[in-house]
Parts: structure tokens; sequence; C-alpha cells
């Protein structure tokens, strides 16, 4: 197994040693379960070793389920809800419909929501298909799956690489300015509207956490073993992911608000976690994992972020 520092979201943590609340005597301190700071978590990748990498092996066998999967009691995600949304990454398309929302609530002990449809736009452009009725911020307000009435610990949202095909790149639209918070000032029909429509719906709507995350990397190209992708390109992902971080910086400046953007895609350590011969193994192309994918290498990270976000929120607290 492979274990690195974690270092990740829009800042970098600093690990925080245990510290006693004041004006407290020994005995008490020790009973009070705030009593002392959590530490932040490092982030422990299951990735074989290339030798011990069988590529006979279907990446989607059954001992890659999430039934597989040993739970954390101890997290601090465990018992909470999270909701899902997103296109076929969040699914699972290229994994028999497992994702880092299945693993990632096995892994934890939280519950998962998902709402996710492979080949959708984070903007909406009013059609009838994957651009208007099953866009994001369509099936957010419409979709059965979430519960406008449910208490929700964090709501995580994928940087679509669908918003990012060469034809609409034209739907991009714009950041609006620090100001604008008002959810009805944001154009979905664009995907950075869309982006802040989302933010401002799940504040409003359940006063959680947003996070948005994105793909590993891959730049242009039609080479998988490259890590290559052509349409969409490694680019015009890439910008995308820079202008949703933009966003996040704008949302978590103001007051309670808590935006932060997973970025797998510029992590360096993340994506040389994942040797040449375990990528082209373990995930269908430079978008979609595997089962083995999903379990081994983007949910530790992905359970990770979301764990050290909420421990640095529960030590600010103290």
């Amino acid at each position: 197994m492979k274990k690195v520092k974690f270092l990740s979201l829009l800042f970098i943590p600093l690990l925080l040693t245990s510290c006693n609340k004041p004006n407290k005597g020994e005995e008490e301190q020790k009973e009070d379960p705030k009593a002392e700071k959590m530490e932040l978590k490092e982030v422990t990748y299951n990735i074989p070793e290339d030798d011990d990498i069988d590529t006979s092996i279907n990446p989607n066998d059954n001992r890659f389920n999430p039934s597989t999967v040993e739970e954390d009691e101890e997290s601090i995600l465990n018992g909470k809800t999270i909701y899902w949304l997103g296109s076929s990454v969040t699914y699972g398309s290229a994994s028999d419909g497992n994702s880092m929302a299945n693993y990632v609530a096995a892994m934890t002990g939280a519950k998962s929501v998902k709402e996710a449809v492979s080949g959708t736009t984070i903007y909406n452009d009013g059609a009838s298909a994957d651009t208007g009725a099953k866009s994001y911020t369509n099936r957010l307000k419409t979709s059965t799956a979430f519960d406008v009435n449910a208490k929700v610990d964090a709501f995580v949202c994928q940087i679509s690489t669908n918003d990012c095909l060469t034809s609409r790149l034209n739907k991009r639209g714009r950041i609006t300015d620090d100001d604008v918070l008002d959810i009805d000032a944001f154009d979905i029909k664009t995907t950075l509207g869309g982006v802040e429509f989302i933010i401002a719906y799940v504040i409003e709507t359940w006063n959680c956490p947003v996070y948005f995350y994105s793909g590993a990397y891959f730049s242009d190209g039609t080479n998988k073993a490259q890590r290559q992708n052509s349409n969409p390109s490694g680019t015009e992902y890439g910008k995308l992911v820079a202008q949703v971080k933009q966003i996040a910086e704008k949302w978590d400046s103001y007051m309670d608000y808590n935006v932060k953007v997973i970025d797998l895609f510029n992590d360096e350590d993340f994506n040389k976690a994942a040797s040449d011969k375990y990528y082209a193994w373990a995930t269908s192309d430079p978008i979609h994992p595997r089962k083995a994918g999903y379990l081994q290498w983007w949910s530790p990270y992905i359970a990770t972020s979301i764990e050290n976000d909420f421990i640095e929120r529960y030590n600010d607290s103290l």
C-alpha cells in the first residue's frame, strides 16, 4: 500500500497536535470528548506495486466491490449523510454502477445518496436531453433521490467533462462578481452559472458544506497509455477546474459558507500514485475508473479530503 502525506483541496492543511481546552481540570479534560483536537489524516492508497498487479484479473471483478471494504467506525463521517450529484464518473459507468459515492460510504460508514446520469452537463439549455431535462441543475431541483427536508451533512458535485466538449465550450459563461450571491442572478444556461446556482441552492436548501471534485489528470491527445484525451481535451478541462476553484474561493470567503474543490486533476502526488501499468489496468479511459481504480486510488483520496475538512471545522469549533 502506498501512503503519502495529504495535501489537498484549496489549501495546504497543517497537522494539528492535540491540545486541551483552557480553564478545565485535568480529570474533566480527560472525560470531555472535545478536550483534544483531532489530527488530520494521511491518505492511504491501496494500489498494488507493479510486480503485484495481475492484469489477468478483471478490474471490475467482485473482489473489488464496495461490500468488500472494511468500515472505519472511527471516521468523522460515520453516520453522516452525503448527497452526490454528477454524470458518468459519479454514476460509475465503467464500473457496473459503483463509484466513489459507494466506496466512500463503505469506507467511512456514511450514507451516500447518489443522483448521477451519464452524459449530462452542468449547464441547462432548456432542451429535453442531456443538456436540459437531465442536466445537473434540473435534476438537483427535481430528483426524487434528494429530500429537501433531509438533514444533509455534505454535498458533493462532479466537475463534468461533458461541459468541455468542443461543441459546448461556448456555454462556459462567466464568474459573477464577489458580492453576487442571489440564486436568481446565475445563468444556468452556462456551465459557470450552473456551478454557482448549485452552490446557492445547496446552501439555501440544506445549509451544508459543498465539495466539487475533478477527475484525474489527462492531457491533450488520443493515447490512453499517456493519459491523453482529445475531446474533451485536458487543456479545456483544466481551465474549467481552475474556474470552479475561483468560484469556490468566492463563496468560501463569505460568512459560514463552506465550499471547497477536491482537485484530483492538479495533485501531482495523487496522479503519480498510479503507475502507468496500474493506470492501464484500473481505468477504462482517462476519465472513467474501473472498480479497482475507484476502490484503491480515487476513493481513499476523496474520502480523506472530506474527512480532513470536517476535522478542520471540528477543531476550529473547540
